[in-house]
């Protein structure tokens, strides 16, 4: 038994001495959180597992996982839901999240209310609008406004920025969004647009739409871009995406509103006739952007690439509800419900969708659906609520190794051996 024991341990450890394989082995454990145990073990697996090329290829063979979903009712406070089941190694991490608080004030006065909004939420970090009033004379007065930029599996880099405000407000923005954007190192850079219409104004013509473009640089807002376009009838609940340079908003119910913030300019995509609900999608290409729609039971994404808008897919989901209905005997009559689209992740990969009390999850490249929220019986709800993904950090953060320690004294030669084994 000795002897197969030294056997194997002399076996592993001839294996681990080769570097193209042990880059092989460290490519396939998974997780972010596993990487980073193997990366503690000595420099040299340091050194492999940060290799920016390195990171490159697990990232692409081992994308980061949602850990689960903010989601928001009414004026209710920001509730995250676990995406279920969750692999063991990443249980830490969805704690930690769900025992985040977003520091809401409680001043003890009850006509004072204070609302977190969760506005984005991309690469570990979440940007929410915290909005102040308090109820006088039957009267909403404007107490304040800020936006914080949260990290809630890094608490300390929390912070609180006042919004950049037009001259035209003096109650706080009227409609606005906060975005962010990826960069080629991996961090995050954050984005506040203000938009200006008559619903808020009562300046200029009718149709008139202003968006004043902001980016965060040094803890203060800088204008980047100012535009003004005509849009007739334009939406309430404005959505948009930010792809390069140019923010893609879903302002009507009948074409996409562009701005490109390099040269200050709008210009318009007509959406496919008979889509009515729909949301857009970053797509991997800087220069293209999905379109996701849906009319009855049926869910379209297209493509839009330079001029031309293609169809990539159709999902029927009258066969998928049903087959979800007669395998979770919580779901029942759904079909009854109009379908809204909460929210897409990023290349149309996956959408959430409500259908009455319900919210699922349809992932578009599997076609498989599975309920992930539901409103418990006696709660109010409410049609196409507020819902952002949480996804597990990216670069994951390395630990620093002051001297090179023995070998494999972090991770027992065991537990590493099996863990080779499963690979």
């Amino acid at each position: 038994m000795e002897d197969d024991a030294a056997a194997a341990a002399a076996a592993v450890s001839k294996v681990l001495a080769d570097d193209d394989l042990l880059a092989e082995i460290l490519l396939r454990v998974g997780f972010p959180t596993t990487l980073v145990r193997a990366a503690a073990v000595c420099k040299r697996w340091l050194h492999h597992a940060s290799h920016k090329a390195f990171l490159r290829r697990f990232r692409k063979l081992n994308p980061p996982r949602i850990l689960g979903f903010y989601t928001q009712v009414f004026q209710g406070d920001p509730r995250f839901v676990p995406m279920l089941p969750q692999p063991p190694e990443l249980a830490a991490a969805v704690r930690i999240v769900q025992g985040y608080s977003f520091g809401t004030p409680n001043d003890g006065h009850s006509l004072v209310r204070h609302q977190v909004l969760v506005q984005d939420c991309r690469n570990g970090s979440v940007s929410t609008a915290l909005r102040s009033t308090r109820d006088h004379a039957m009267v909403e007065e404007w107490l304040g406004f800020s936006v914080g930029m949260h990290s809630p599996l890094c608490p300390e880099k929390a912070m609180a920025i006042d919004p950049p405000l037009s001259p035209h407000h003096h109650h706080g923005p009227g409609c606005f969004l906060i975005l962010s954007r990826e960069e080629n190192d991996g961090g995050l850079s954050y984005f506040f647009v203000l938009l200006e219409n008559p619903k808020n104004l009562d300046i200029t013509s009718a149709t008139n739409f202003t968006a004043h473009m902001f980016m965060l640089k040094d803890g203060a807002w800088c204008m980047l871009a100012s535009a003004t376009t005509q849009i007739v009838h334009w939406r309430a609940d404005i959505r948009a995406v930010l792809v390069d340079n140019r923010i893609y908003i879903m302002a009507t119910y009948i074409e996409i509103t562009v701005l490109d913030l390099t040269t200050s300019s709008f210009s318009t995509v007509k959406l496919p006739q008979g889509v009515g609900r729909s949301m857009l999608s970053r797509a991997d290409d800087a220069s293209s952007v999905y379109l996701i729609g849906v009319k009855e039971h049926q869910l379209g994404i297209w493509l839009h690439k330079g001029d031309s808008l293609s169809i990539m897919d159709t999902i029927c989901l009258r066969e998928m509800c049903a087959n979800l209905m007669m395998s979770d005997c919580r779901v029942k009559d759904v079909l009854t419900f109009p379908l809204w689209i909460i929210y897409v992740g990023d290349n149309a990969e996956f959408v959430i969708l409500q259908m009455g009390r319900f919210v699922f999850y349809l992932d578009t490249r599997c076609r498989t659906l599975r309920t992930l929220y539901e409103t418990p019986e006696g709660e109010p709800y409410q049609v196409d609520f507020n819902s952002q993904p949480f996804m597990m950090i990216w670069p994951p953060t390395f630990p620093t190794l002051k001297c090179d320690p023995t070998r494999f004294v972090f991770w027992p030669l065991d537990t590493l051996y099996s863990d080779l084994i499963d690979v």
